[in-house]
């Protein structure tokens, strides 16, 4: 992991607790004095619902500006910390990484109502999940209201797969086309 003014980076496990001093990660963001712009927690298998949850109340974390959350196993999650600390940031938030997370249709439709509230968002991606094609057009409908994107990358819906790993391509076209369809009933201009 490295530290350096205003950003935390994990990209090893870690053990995190809000107790827990000089171990490497995310305790380094609960016992920081300055407010962090940056926090990106990679391919941490051992992080938990409670860190998460001591991430909400982290007062240095509330003009966060990029949020990276990639390859961190969160599908057995409940989705109110990951909602809260989207909540408690969306006002200065510019970059949000999910990408890779297991999250499901659930999780996502969980922060749907916050994600429409960051504002400043530029950067939006959630690819490598599993999302069904109801989920991504929900997506599509709660971003559309944010003028700042710049960029979201979002996951082939799990329609479009022959088996687990395998995009049917035959399939792909015709749901490419329902989420066109779905922008241009928003009125916005994007590409899928």
């Amino acid at each position: 992991s490295s530290l350096s003014t205003g950003h935390v980076n994990t990209r090893e496990p870690v053990s995190a607790s809000p107790s827990a001093r000089g171990g490497p990660g995310l305790q380094e963001a609960w016992c920081l004095q300055t407010p962090l712009d940056k926090l990106s927690i990679w391919f941490c298998s051992q992080l938990t619902h409670s860190d998460l949850t001591h991430l909400v109340q982290c007062w240095n974390l509330r003009q966060l500006k990029s949020l990276g959350l990639y390859g961190t196993n969160l599908t057995d999650f409940s989705p109110e910390p990951l909602r809260a600390l989207l909540e408690a940031v969306a006002p200065t938030l510019q970059d949000l990484c999910l990408d890779n997370c297991g999250k499901v249709d659930s999780q996502v439709e969980a922060i749907l109502p916050v994600l429409s509230r960051c504002h400043q968002l530029r950067d939006f991606t959630i690819s490598e999940n599993h999302l069904s094609v109801a989920t991504v057009e929900k997506l599509l409908g709660h971003t559309a209201g944010l003028h700042s994107l710049e960029l979201e990358l979002y996951p082939v819906p799990l329609e479009c797969y022959r088996t687990h790993q395998t995009v049917d391509q035959e399939r792909v076209a015709p749901i490419r086309a329902e989420l066109t369809g779905t922008l241009r009933e928003l009125g916005q201009p994007r590409t899928i």
